[in-house]
């Protein structure tokens, strides 16, 4: 059962003078408890817009955003702050989220001034040296403050403070994109094992289609504030059946020099602009493989199997994919398991 449904969100942020620029167009999307659905696309898509959101740290102008049953907009304030202790966030830039005035042992322990008032001093302090203990961090560095932690450590920093309150549902933005890849690594893998032994939900906003492949059980593509594909690892990146999906993964580049990708799909042309409504298929402008009709017919998700649904009118492709995954396999070891091998 979904514990998290987002079902025909949209977002157009205003500016002082001129046209709204469209953020996010019409989004719906579900997922599962205990699962990771990556949201992937090129910088300026929507990703995040989409994750802050969900959490209602900006506020939708249309649709619904179900957590556990609940109507996330729906709720009155004193209801939301008590929601909140269950859906958490993890920033994408550590440094620029901790608060550099304040000490390691205050940043993870100040949500529980809000959610848990009821603790006396030395059980917080408890608290705290338990959670850096599960990040992987000493509890004796809960008196110094974050600018003498390395990048890594202040994500864990960073983890700790999102899972003080012990929630179900974490979003992570690009928890790894400003780290080297040894500490990419290491933070992933802390990542699976907490979701394992807590039972977390994830949202994980990339552009990074390694960590991807090596995190996520499911994978929705975003352009322009759109899903044009979605559904498990296995199907999105071996099998892509949406032109822009095929175009992003073959933008890839391997680790490997010795690897040359064999699918020369490429797109052309200008982005649309945002603050523009398109008539037909978003992608139009850019697509090798439009057609006619594709400038006019509004293109809406579609199940070409079941769990994966694409945009493109024309799908499925052709030319699928030649696979990849191979090349992704960046962090040691196999990328998760789809929803199918599980079963």
């Amino acid at each position: 059962m979904p514990i998290v449904q987002v079902r025909n969100v949209s977002k157009t942020f205003y500016r002082d003078r001129g046209p709204g620029v469209r953020a996010v167009n019409d989004v719906s999307f579900s997922i599962e408890e205990g699962e990771t659905l990556a949201l992937i696309g090129e910088s300026g898509s929507g990703k995040s817009t989409v994750g802050r959101l969900m959490l209602r740290l900006i506020e939708a102008d249309d649709g619904e955003i179900v957590f556990d049953g609940h109507d996330v907009r729906r709720r009155s304030p004193e209801e939301l702050r008590r929601l909140r202790a269950t859906m958490q966030v993890v920033f994408q830039e550590p440094y620029e989220s901790l608060n550099p005035r304040m000490s390691i042992g205050a940043i993870v322990g100040e949500p529980l001034e809000i959610h848990e008032r009821g603790l006396s001093g030395r059980q917080r302090a408890a608290r705290v040296a338990e959670m850096l203990d599960e990040v992987g961090l000493d509890p004796a560095l809960a008196g110094r403050r974050p600018g003498a932690l390395s990048g890594g450590q202040q994500q864990r920093v960073g983890i700790a403070r999102a899972l003080i309150t012990r929630p179900r549902f974490i979003v992570l933005d690009e928890p790894t994109s400003s780290l080297d890849l040894s500490v990419q690594g290491q933070i992933l893998r802390l990542l699976q094992d907490l979701q394992k032994r807590l039972k977390l939900t994830y949202l994980y906003i990339s552009h990074d289609l390694s960590t991807v492949s090596y995190i996520a059980h499911r994978v929705a593509v975003m352009y322009l504030g759109q899903i044009r594909e979605i559904g498990s690892v296995d199907d999105v990146v071996n099998r892509p059946q949406d032109p822009y999906t095929r175009a992003l993964l073959n933008a890839f580049l391997s680790p490997d020099p010795t690897v040359r990708t064999r699918d020369t799909y490429r797109l052309s042309g200008e982005i649309p602009s945002p603050t523009q409504v398109q008539r037909g298929c978003f992608l139009y402008s850019r697509c090798p493989s439009r057609i006619e009709p594709c400038a006019s017919t509004p293109a809406d998700l579609r199940q070409l199997d079941p769990g994966h649904e694409v945009r493109c009118i024309r799908a499925p492709l052709s030319q699928p994919l030649v696979t990849v995954n191979p090349e992704l396999r960046t962090f040691g070891g196999p990328p998760r398991p789809t929803q199918k091998q599980q079963a």
